[in-house]
C-alpha cells in the first residue's frame, strides 16, 4: 500500500498493532480469569469512532465472556487539539451497574475525555472499570489517569491511521503514522 501524502513518517505497522494487540488480548483475558465476576462477563465499551480498527482486532484474540457496547463522546470538534469539554453524544444502552468494565480506547492524550467517562462509568455503578489503549501519549497528559494496559507510548506529536483521524478523515490507513501537520495548512482535499 502507498504511504498516504500527510504522513509524516509510520510509526507502527499493520503486523505490529497485531501483534500487539494479541498479547494485550492474552493478558487481559489472563486479568479476568483471575476475577470473580458476575456472569463471567466482561462488559467492554468502546469510544467511537476511533477505538473501531483496535477493538474489532482486540475481540478477536480475547477469549473470555463478554459483551460489547459503545459511547461517542467528543472533545476534538474537528482540530488537532482537544477542546477540554467532553460531550457524550451517544450514552449506553445497557446496564453497567455491578459489571466488570473494560474500556477501550485508541489514544490517551490530554486524558480529559478519559478521566470523564472512567468517572461517569463509575457513577453508573460499574463494580470495576479498566482501561486497554493502543496509544499513549503521556508527555500532553493533563488529567490524571491512567491506563491499565497499554499497546505502544508515543512522542507528543499528532498521530493518524488506524482509526486516529483529522476532521473524521484517515481513520482507514492500515497503520499508525505521524502526520505531517504543516502540510494540513494548505491541504485541500
Amino acid at each position: 500500500m502507498e504511504t498516504h501524502p500527510l504522513v509524516k513518517k509510520i510509526l507502527f505497522n499493520q503486523d505490529q498493532i497485531d501483534k500487539r494487540t494479541n498479547e494485550l488480548a492474552k493478558e487481559i483475558e489472563s486479568y479476568y480469569r483471575d476475577q470473580k465476576i458476575k456472569d463471567n462477563t466482561v462488559i467492554i465499551v468502546g469510544l467511537l469512532k476511533g477505538c473501531v480498527p483496535f477493538m474489532a482486532n482486540f475481540i478477536k484474540y480475547f477469549n473470555h465472556e463478554c459483551q460489547t457496547e459503545y459511547m461517542v463522546v467528543s472533545s476534538y470538534m474537528g482540530g488537532t487539539k482537544t477542546s477540554g469539554e467532553p460531550k457524550i453524544n451517544l450514552d449506553l444502552n445497557l446496564s453497567i451497574k455491578d459489571k466488570h468494565v473494560l474500556i477501550i480506547e485508541d489514544i490517551i492524550d490530554s486524558g480529559i475525555t478519559l478521566d470523564y467517562i472512567k468517572k461517569y462509568i463509575s457513577f453508573k455503578g460499574a463494580k470495576e472499570v479498566k482501561i486497554v489503549t493502543l496509544l499513549d501519549k503521556t508527555e500532553g497528559r493533563i488529567a490524571p489517569i491512567k491506563s491499565d494496559w497499554v499497546g505502544f507510548e508515543i512522542k507528543n506529536e499528532f498521530v493518524i491511521g488506524y482509526g486516529l483521524d483529522f476532521d473524521e478523515r484517515l481513520r482507514n490507513l492500515p497503520y499508525v503514522a505521524v502526520c505531517d501537520v504543516e502540510k494540513l495548512k494548505t491541504w485541500k482535499w
